[in-house]
């Protein structure tokens, strides 16, 4: 029988892990890094969980004792330090390591809509110079950055997870009432679309997330609200398989 570890923190981690418990030969320990990540994931015999943030020794700790055949990094592609935890306790101890990455969308460089930006701080040095709503769309770890904007209490949106010591966080930053946006995604294109016409969105910050992490539906607001999508490039550094590619490389 498989004994298999799977850091689940992306779509593609949960559809990884509601595959491969459907298997009679397999045993599953997923990993979130939140209670909240854990409730998305099925409650099954076979599938134990483990909802909290770990750092590489006790990583390497959690894989020396239960000998897994194999752990599985299905991270966010922009979570570059945690991936890099997983590689190097894998390596300690000797478990073979695959990265199941979500592919990259095609790069829309002529689209007038889109800025591209290379980091946070790029971002708001050039958020600081314009006028106009902001939607941020980052999440809630790299939000202090964004108090950097001249009269960010008025003008900046923050869209973050419904968790209570993230919205603790966004608020003692300064974000409090209608600019703070506690909804769990990805969005559709109409509720984006909505939101961005409610709250008269000038620009909309975000990670480029790929198509799971809701961007398309982004884009196309964009497009429909005529407004300016600054979308942070992913990092060129990350290297993996797709979900599927998982599956098949799992069943062998």
């Amino acid at each position: 029988m498989k004994h298999i570890l799977v850091f689940a923190g992306t779509t593609e981690g949960r559809i990884f892990v509601e595959q491969v418990v459907q298997r009679n030969n397999c045993t599953v320990t997923a990993c979130t890094a939140t209670e909240y990540g854990k409730v998305l994931l099925p409650n099954v015999k076979n599938l134990t969980i483990i909802a909290k943030r770990q750092n590489e020794p006790e990583m390497a700790t959690l894989m020396r004792e239960n000998l897994f055949d194999c752990v599985y990094d299905a991270t966010h592609p922009f979570a570059l330090e945690v991936s890099e935890n997983i590689r190097r306790a894998a390596k300690k101890t000797n478990t073979p390591y695959v990265r199941i990455l979500r592919p990259k969308e095609e790069q829309r460089n002529a689209d007038s809509h889109i800025i591209y930006v290379d980091s946070i701080e790029e971002a708001v040095k050039l958020l600081a110079h314009t006028t106009g709503n902001i939607l941020s769309t980052i999440g809630s770890k790299e939000l202090h950055k964004m108090c950097q904007i001249p009269d960010f209490q008025n003008r900046v949106y923050a869209r973050i997870l419904p968790l209570p010591q993230m919205v603790t966080n966004a608020l003692e930053l300064g974000f409090t009432g209608k600019h703070l946006i506690c909804m769990q995604g990805p969005f559709s294109e109409a509720l984006h679309t909505a939101m961005l016409r409610e709250f008269d969105i000038a620009y909309t910050l975000s990670k480029d997330s790929g198509k799971n992490g809701g961007l398309d539906a982004k884009i196309q607001s964009a497009i429909a609200t005529n407004t300016k999508l600054l979308l942070l490039r992913r990092p060129d550094t990350d290297f993996g398989i797709t979900v599927e590619e998982a599956l098949q490389k799992f069943e062998k």
